[in-house]
């Protein structure tokens, strides 16, 4: 197994995210979709060999965060669409190995999802 500190070098640094679908009160009519809201995530690509990328979120910022999701190694995005208007949510992604060894927490990014 790798030392934890293998993935040191590994640039995770969440590069932004984006907040959809706000679109506000729901129309009336039960034929037209009403978009959710979702927030996507998006970090440069390990440079390092890995098996995957893990997405972590909590909602205070003093707790640890829990997983979210998982995506392969060639997938450089994640849309969370459990989000809610009006809250807060706070993100890091880790990437990790075949030996399932995980690197350290990107930097976090915050995402507070507009109430309308």
């Amino acid at each position: 197994m790798l030392p934890r500190g293998f993935f040191r070098g590994v640039l995770l640094a969440v590069l932004g995210f984006a907040v959809a679908g706000c679109g506000g009160k729901a129309p009336d009519s039960p034929a037209v979709p009403v978009q959710p809201h979702s927030v996507t995530l998006a970090w440069d690509a390990s440079v390092s060999p890995i098996s995957g990328y893990r997405v972590y979120r909590a909602t205070n910022p003093n707790d640890p965060p829990g997983l979210l999701g998982v995506t392969p190694a060639g997938t450089t995005q994640y849309v969370d669409t459990t989000v809610e208007a009006g809250h807060t949510y706070f993100y890091v992604v880790t990437a990790f190995d075949s030996a399932g060894m995980e690197s350290d927490f990107s930097n976090k990014i915050t995402a507070t999802v507009p109430a309308r």
